[in-house]
C-alpha cells in the first residue's frame, strides 16, 4: 500500500481514477475487449439475499441493481428508482421507479419485482442472514416469524411505484437499501429460486449478465446492451478464481489478467518497478480487521482474558513491520472519518506488564501458559499478519497455533461457535457508524449476521436500538461514539487497524474507478487500451 490517507468522509469521499498510458501486450483469451480480473476465492452464492462476503458481493454488484446506490463521490443516488419521497415522521419511502427496464432473461421490471425482492429476504424460508438490514420495516417481525405471508410495510402502489413504511423513524434506511441484499431479483423466476442452480447464472437487470462460469476456475461477465445507464465501456469481464497470492502475481506479470491487489508483501517490490510504479492506487476504504473470539466459550468468556490479549498486541510496531506504516491502530470498530469515530478515544492501548497482570488473575501462567488455536483463512496475506501476531504473543508466555482453513469451511466453523479465535476483517456495507455496530455486536446477528464475536450485552443492545431512531446526525454520531467506547471496555476483539487497499493495474487498462465501498463498483468505468493491439 502506498501512503495511506486518513479518512474524512464527514468532509469528502473522493474517488480515485487512473487515466493510464497506452501499451500494447496480448490479453490470455485472445479477445482484446476482455478486462480479466480475479477474486481471492469461490463465491459461494450469489443470490442476494444470501449472500455474506466481499467476493459474493463484487459479482452481485455487477450483475444486479437496487433501488438506490452510492456514486463514486459517496452520494446516494438514483438506481432502480429514479426519485423517491419521504415523509415528514420519516416513516414512509415512496419510490417511483424506472421505466423500461428489463432482466437479463427478457422479463420487465415493476414494482412486483421490488416487493418480491425485499419480503423474500424476510421470508423465513429463504433463511436469509441479512433479515436486520430490513427489519425496521413494518411487519417484519411478524413475517420473520412466519406469522404473516407478506410483509405488511412493503406495497405496490402501481407499477411502477413502491411504498415502504417503517416501525418508526430509521435514519440510516437508505443506506441500507444500497446493499447487496437489497439488489432486485426477477419474481417471475421465484419457482426457479427453488433449483439452486438459477443462482449459478442469475439474471439481474445489471451492467453485466453471467455468460459462462465454472466453479473454482472462473466468471465470464459479458456486457448487458441494453443497461439502462447505457452499455459498459468494456464488453467482458473475466473473472478467475485464484486462491494463491503469488500465482495471481505470477498471471499479472505475465499479463494474463490486468489487475493485483497489493499486500505488504509485494507492494515494495512493485513500487520499485518502473512499468507499474505509477500504476498503484491505494483505496482509502472502510474496513476494521480484528482478531475475534467466540465470547461465549473458555478461555474468551472471560473479559480479563479478553483484554489482557488486547493489551500484548503492539499494534503501531506491526503496522511499521507489516503496512511501513500504511494503517490506522483501531481504538475500536469503528473506521476514521465515519460517523462515531472519535480521535480522542485511547482504545486498550500497549501495556504488556497490564495484561499479564490480567492473565495470570485469569489462571494463566508460565506453569499454566493460555494455548489458543487462531483459524484463519488459508492465504499468504492472512499468514503474513497471524505468523508475526503468534511470535508477539510467544514473548508473553501466550502459546498461539494457526489453523488455515478453506474459505467457505472457515465461515462455517466461525459462524457456528467452532473457532473460539480467528482472525477476520469487516468491509463496511454502507458509510455509517451504525454499520460498524449494529451488525457486529447486537445479540441478534450471531453468526454469519456479523456478531461472529458472540457477543452479547443488554445494555448495548438496548442502546443500539436507541442510537438508530435519532435523526439528528451530531447526536447519533455521539451515541455511537458512547457504544463504541462501552463495547471496547468488553474487549470482544482484539482490535487491530483499518487500512486501505491497494492495486496495480496492467498496461491495457486505461481506466478504471476505485471505491470507498466494495460493491459500489459495477464495472462501468473500466476501458482498456485496444486500439492499438494486433
Amino acid at each position: 500500500m502506498k501512503q495511506i490517507v486518513v479518512l474524512n468522509l464527514c468532509i469528502t469521499f473522493a474517488f480515485i481514477s487512473i487515466y493510464m498510458c497506452t501499451g500494447c501486450c496480448s490479453n490470455s483469451l485472445g479477445n482484446i475487449d476482455v478486462f480479466s480480473s480475479y477474486i481471492s476465492s469461490e463465491p459461494s452464492n450469489l443470490d442476494p439475499a444470501r449472500g455474506v462476503d466481499v467476493n459474493e458481493a463484487l459479482i452481485q454488484s455487477r450483475i444486479f441493481d437496487g433501488l438506490v446506490r452510492y456514486n463514486e463521490k459517496m452520494e446516494l443516488v438514483p438506481d432502480l428508482a429514479e426519485s423517491w419521497e419521504i415523509s415528514k415522521d420519516g416513516c414512509e419511502y415512496v419510490f417511483n421507479l424506472r421505466k423500461n427496464v428489463t432482466f437479463h432473461n427478457g422479463q420487465k421490471f415493476t414494482s412486483a419485482d421490488v416487493v418480491f425482492s425485499l419480503d423474500r429476504i424476510l421470508d423465513p424460508k429463504t433463511a436469509s442472514p441479512r433479515t436486520w438490514v430490513l427489519e425496521k420495516i413494518d411487519g417484519a417481525a411478524e413475517r420473520m416469524k412466519g406469522e404473516t405471508e407478506k410483509t405488511s410495510g412493503i406495497n405496490a402502489l402501481d407499477d411502477y411505484r413502491v411504498s415502504i413504511k417503517l416501525k418508526e423513524p430509521f435514519a440510516p434506511f437508505m443506506s441500507l437499501l444500497t446493499t447487496p441484499a437489497c439488489y432486485i431479483v426477477p419474481s417471475e423466476s421465484k419457482e426457479l429460486f427453488k433449483n439452486s442452480d438459477f443462482f449459478e447464472k442469475p439474471a439481474g437487470t445489471g451492467p453485466f449478465y453471467v455468460k459462462d462460469r465454472v466453479r473454482d476456475s472462473y466468471i465470464h461477465l459479458a456486457a448487458n446492451d441494453k443497461y439502462f445507464l447505457g452499455k459498459p465501456n468494456v464488453g467482458n469481464i473475466f473473472v478467475r478464481i485464484i486462491t494463491e497470492n503469488l500465482k495471481a502475481e505470477l498471471e499479472f506479470e505475465s499479463d494474463s489478467i490486468d489487475l493485483l491487489q497489493l499486500y505488504p508483501s509485494n507492494y515494495k517490490r512493485f513500487k520499485e518497478m518502473p512499468k507499474y510504479a505509477n500504476r498503484i492506487v491505494d483505496v482509502p476504504a472502510l474496513n476494521t480487521w480484528y482478531i475475534g473470539f467466540n465470547n461465549q466459550a473458555a478461555p474468551f468468556n472471560d473479559v480479563r482474558v479478553r483484554k489482557a490479549l488486547n493489551l500484548l498486541v503492539d499494534r503501531e510496531k506491526i503496522i511499521k513491520a507489516i503496512y511501513s506504516g500504511r494503517a490506522v491502530p483501531a481504538i475500536g470498530s469503528i473506521p476514521p472519518g465515519i460517523s462515531g469515530y472519535n480521535s480522542k478515544d485511547t482504545g486498550i492501548g500497549f501495556n504488556p506488564e497490564e495484561g499479564k497482570k490480567l492473565l495470570a488473575l485469569a489462571g494463566y501462567n508460565e506453569s499454566n501458559p493460555l494455548k489458543i488455536e487462531l483459524y484463519q483463512k488459508a492465504q499468504q496475506s492472512a499468514f503474513e499478519i497471524t505468523r508475526f501476531l503468534q511470535g508477539e504473543f510467544k514473548k508473553y508466555g501466550v502459546i498461539v497455533e494457526i489453523k488455515p482453513m478453506e474459505w467457505s469451511a472457515l465461515k462455517d466453523a466461525i459462524n457456528k461457535g467452532e473457532a473460539k479465535a480467528f482472525f477476520m476483517n469487516w468491509f463496511g456495507d454502507y458509510p455509517d457508524g451504525e454499520n460498524f455496530l449494529y451488525p457486529l455486536f447486537h445479540s441478534k446477528n450471531w453468526g454469519s449476521g456479523g456478531n461472529r464475536a458472540r457477543f452479547k450485552n443488554d445494555e448495548i443492545d438496548s442502546l443500539l436500538e436507541e442510537a438508530v431512531k435519532i435523526t439528528d446526525e451530531q447526536l447519533r454520531s455521539e451515541a455511537y461514539d458512547k457504544i463504541n467506547r462501552k463495547i471496547v471496555e468488553q474487549a470482544p476483539w482484539i482490535y487491530l487497524w483499518h487500512c486501505s487497499e491497494s492495486y496495480v493495474t496492467g498496461p491495457r487498462v486505461k481506466n478504471i474507478d476505485f471505491y470507498p465501498m466494495f460493491f459500489c463498483d459495477k464495472g462501468l468505468t473500466i476501458s482498456l487500451n485496444i486500439s492499438e493491439e494486433k
